[in-house]
């Protein structure tokens, strides 16, 4: 079943919805694209499987744990930075719409979740850390959050990740800055 979870998400990573067939899964398995169906009941399911696998590695470690609430932050950031910049798949299928949208409506509120868990956690730490007068109050949590999370989007859209873990060193270095820390 990871087998063919995964290779689901590497034919809708590389080749798109639009080939994303039975038979472009099976051939990535090297199986026949009647044997996927001993596994699983439909192709939805096989997506929604393939979700369970990104879930499962964006959320590893999840949520970071550390009494400082920047320092949870930082951690957050660099976990997800280093998952995606080092996982080609996973970073072309966690900031887009095209595996939510092959899952159904189960998988698109799947992938909404994710989108809630990480923004929450994110305004919780930037909320705690302006309580503790480490960040200023005059920054709304909510717009920093987006701004943390839409570096990692903006790294991995514009490759910046697959060189290594010194873009996210810079983007984190501004942000600190940014963020009077």
């Amino acid at each position: 079943r990871q087998q063919i979870a995964d290779a689901a998400l590497k034919v809708i990573a590389e080749q798109g919805l639009g080939r994303f067939t039975t038979q472009a899964i099976a051939a990535e398995v090297g199986i026949t694209d009647g044997t996927l169906f001993r596994h699983f009941a439909s192709k939805e399911d096989i997506v929604l499987a393939a979700l369970d696998r990104v879930e499962a590695r964006l959320f590893d470690g999840f949520p970071p744990n550390d009494p400082d609430p920047l320092v949870r932050l930082e951690r957050f950031f660099r976990h997800r930075a280093s998952l995606v910049g080092g996982n080609p798949v996973i970073a072309r299928l966690a900031f887009s719409e095209e595996l939510p949208h092959a899952a159904g409506e189960r998988g698109a509120r799947q992938v909404q979740t994710w989108k809630d868990r990480s923004l929450d956690f994110v305004i919780a730490c930037v909320e705690e850390a302006q309580a503790q007068g480490r960040i200023p109050r005059a920054l709304p949590a909510r717009e920093v959050a987006v701004m943390v999370l839409g570096t990692l989007i903006a790294l991995v859209r514009f490759g910046e990740l697959a060189a290594g873990p010194a873009a996210a060193d810079r983007a984190w270095g501004v942000m600190e800055r940014v963020l009077g820390k």
